[in-house]
């Protein structure tokens, strides 16, 4: 089996090193999971998800799909500019940014950020890839289709999606060590703008065969097929939708044992960094994980 190897704000990440967590760290109160927001004490909370995590990942605008969440890109800016320079110099951990706005990641990655997590995969502003070259920073790339293609098996969707991706990013520059994949778990098809946009329904990737939420979990079923991308793989499922669908519970607040058992099975199947809101609770669960590929790859 070949190695998988990479960087990640200057972590190794990848076959051979520890599964990574990337905690979540939301100032934008609209976000879904009311826990893993923090405005007035940001830096306390940072310092808290620290003693947990290998890096965290601060988001100024929430992109839960299915909620009105949109901010214009000078909100963005401007809750990121309250509180990210002092995270950044009272933390250790490398910090990463959500954004898939230029402006947004050029100040982010200028004040100290060392990674931006972009949910569109470069496809709404593909000029972003010039910034995060020219920084030197690592970019966690999202599986983003602009439409749908039915008919085609979801892993081949993600898959393709990624490489289109992969070619923009590595053609314009970015150092293609510092890229990881994330197969876009509870992700939609790609707005055509930036502008607000809700998207609710069974069949969030058009076509009639995959519901959504199988959708996320035969992706997650198959994650180790990401692999042939020869990038680190990077999973979100911490409190996602599917897994409220899944349980029949109505909040995010009550996933917590689902999105353990996810992150799980997801780093069984490959995954070399787990992005979480609950980054205390998963360490565990990663850990456990772990030990399990260790024994199966001595078997």
């Amino acid at each position: 089996m070949h190695m998988i190897a990479g960087e990640l704000g200057g972590l190794k990440v990848g076959d051979g090193h520890p599964v990574r967590i990337m905690a979540v760290l939301n100032i934008s109160p609209e976000s879904f999971f009311k826990g893993s927001v923090a405005i007035h004490n940001a830096v306390e909370k940072a310092m808290e998800l620290e003693k947990y995590s290998d890096v965290i990942d601060i988001g100024a605008m929430s992109t839960a799909p299915y909620l009105e969440t949109w901010i214009p890109p000078e909100k963005e800016l401007e809750r990121l500019k309250a509180v990210l320079p002092d995270i950044i110099k009272n933390v250790k951990v490398p910090i990463s940014v959500d954004t898939y706005r230029p402006q947004v990641a050029e100040y982010a990655l200028k004040v100290g950020a060392s990674i931006i997590n972009d949910v569109t995969g470069g496809k709404l502003y593909p000029e972003i890839c010039r910034i995060i070259a020219d920084y030197g920073a690592s970019v966690v790339v999202v599986a983003r289709e602009k439409e749908a293609r039915r008919g085609v098996d979801p892993v081949a969707r993600v898959v393709y999606a990624l490489r289109e991706s992969l070619e923009h990013f590595e053609k314009c520059g970015v150092d293609q060590r510092k890229i990881v994949v994330d197969p876009g778990i509870g992700f939609p098809l790609l707005p055509q703008r930036d502008e607000p946009y809700v998207v609710r329904g069974e069949y969030r990737h058009g076509d009639e065969q995959w519901p959504w939420w199988r959708w996320d979990l035969y992706i997650i079923a198959n994650l180790a097929k990401l692999r042939a991308l020869n990038k680190p793989i990077l999973i979100g499922v911490s409190r996602k939708s599917f897994l409220r669908k899944i349980t029949g519970v109505e909040s995010p607040d009550e996933v917590l044992p689902a999105s353990l058992a996810a992150e799980t099975i997801a780093v069984l199947n490959g995954a070399h960094v787990v992005r979480t809101h609950n980054p205390r609770e998963t360490r565990q669960a990663v850990r456990l994980a772990e030990s399990l590929v260790k024994l199966f790859q001595k078997a």
